[in-house]
């Protein structure tokens, strides 16, 4: 292939893969999946524009994806909201992958008649769930906060769990008489325990630098931030550490602290997210031969393991990880149902690929089978099942900067968006009637789609999305005079 033609390709599946997304909003369907069959299309055994296998590049490119998607995630994340549901979070993250992977791997051993290794490789490979699915989903959600929380800190944390459980029974696949239980445990709290305090290092480092150094271009910054990112998986990858939960902490530190251009390094990093997982995606359906799927034990392999994993291992697994914890069955019901499978998998399931152990391109088949299946399944059932739960989150409202002013060195002003829910006390009365203080100024009001030029005998009604400028460091006051009860 013409070095022009792959070029152009590259160009024409991103803008495919783009306008797709309202395809997936309008089908409910996750956009991952299209992005995923992009690149089955694009792969050999459909038109064979690109003749592509191999599982190194792939797990190459992956992790450079997830990395920038984890490190997105955790920029997303605002610890005082989401910290009350750390415990069991880690629970899930931790046990419940245990769990899962132990359900999985007997009926891999039963039902598929894999070694009990193979079979728990098989259960580590797909026990976790996803942050590139997870974060995806949520984002068009509006779930309790307390699940949305849950979620996402499960699924930025449980990436270290699945891959010390790939790597641990990929030993035992490969050299059984050197791999030990002892050593294993004793690897996976080094790794929990550095990646963790690594990640709170390099985020202050993080956060300081870029607080204080004055570069000669704004257009710099957001580069400086990526290369921690890089910098958090690279340094506890050497020292053999988890490098995802590095990203993830070190993106929660920098997140939750003073940071100068926060807007526009947030909209460059989640630019970013969207490319990597577009990308991403791409290249895992590029890895996948369709023909082979179509293989009837691969077909039949693959449902009755997702549905084990849908309806028994996940669920099981959740349910006995929050038991210590008060969570109505509704919630728990919604969080079982809510455990996509998606990259990671498929990444991890290149792991015996590179190894060319026995059974490395039926278990990839599996896995990605399995994952599309899952993700069909849950992902375009979730906003159903949230309404008929009634976990639909009601009378909330959320302060988002639109427009970030830059003086020399740091942003001292914002116009920030807020929705004013149907239940608020402004709701009625009169711009003038509101006591607003002089130093917040009103600019717009956004009213069924239309703007509404704010004026002292403006009325208020539910809904209303109000646009406000407020200098930068007034922004909690404005929060606290807004929204009392929960400031």
């Amino acid at each position: 292939m013409s070095l022009q033609f792959t070029i152009l390709l590259i160009g024409l599946l991103l803008f495919i893969a783009v306008w797709t997304t309202k395809l997936s909003s309008r089908l409910n369907i996750p956009a991952l999946l299209i992005f995923i069959a992009l690149g089955m299309i694009a792969g050999s055994d459909i038109t064979g524009f690109i003749r592509f296998d191999d599982a190194e590049l792939a797990q190459l490119l992956g992790t450079v994806a997830l990395i920038i998607i984890l490190f997105e995630g955790g920029l997303q994340t605002v610890w005082k909201e989401v910290k009350t549901e750390l415990s069991p979070s880690l629970s899930l993250a931790t046990f419940g992958v245990f769990t899962a992977t132990t359900i999985v791997a007997v009926a891999s051993h039963y039902i598929l008649g894999f070694s009990w290794a193979n079979a728990f490789l098989l259960g580590a490979i797909v026990g976790s769930t996803d942050a590139a699915a997870i974060f995806s989903v949520l984002s068009g959600q509006s779930v309790r906060r307390k699940i949305g929380s849950t979620l996402e800190l499960e699924s930025g944390t449980n990436d270290p769990m699945a891959v010390f459980l790939t790597v641990f029974f990929l030993e035992f696949v490969t050299n059984p008489k050197d791999a030990s239980l002892v050593s294993g445990l004793s690897s996976l709290v080094w790794e929990m325990v550095v990646g963790l305090l690594l990640g709170l290092l390099l985020g202050w480092i993080a956060s300081t630098l870029l607080n204080r150094i004055d570069l000669s271009s704004s257009s710099f910054y957001p580069i400086l931030l990526m290369s921690f990112a890089f910098l958090s998986f690279g340094i506890a990858d050497t020292v053999h550490a988890s490098g995802f939960l590095a990203v993830y902490v070190t993106a929660i530190y920098i997140s939750n602290h003073e940071l100068v251009y926060r807007q526009t390094l947030v909209r460059f990093t989640m630019s970013m997210a969207h490319l990597a997982q577009i990308g991403m995606f791409i290249v895992l359906g590029l890895l996948v031969f369709p023909k082979q799927l179509l293989d009837p034990r691969v077909i039949l392999s693959s449902i009755a393991l997702a549905l084990i994993l849908i309806f028994i291992a996940r669920p099981v697994s959740v349910w006995l990880s929050l038991l210590p914890f008060k969570y109505s069955w509704q919630e728990k019901v919604f969080i079982s149902f809510a455990g996509l499978k998606g990259a990671v998998p498929i990444i991890l399931a290149t792991y015996p690929l590179v190894a060319g152990i026995d059974n490395a391109g039926m278990i990839f088949n599996i896995v990605f089978f399995t994952v599309l299946l899952s993700t069909l399944i849950q992902g375009s059932v979730l906003t159903f099942l949230a309404e008929r739960l009634h976990l639909n989150e009601t009378g909330s409202s959320t302060i988002q900067t639109v427009i970030e002013f830059m003086s020399i060195g740091k942003p001292n002003a914002e116009i920030i968006e807020l929705t004013i829910p149907t239940s608020h006390p402004f709701v009625g009365k009169a711009i003038s009637e509101i006591d607003l203080p002089q130093e917040f100024l009103i600019t717009a009001i956004i009213r069924d789609d239309q703007i509404v030029t704010p004026r002292g005998d403006t009325i208020f009604e539910g809904r209303d999305q109000l646009l406000l400028l407020t200098p930068k460091h007034r922004i909690k006051t404005l929060k606290r005079f807004l929204f009392p009860k929960t400031s």
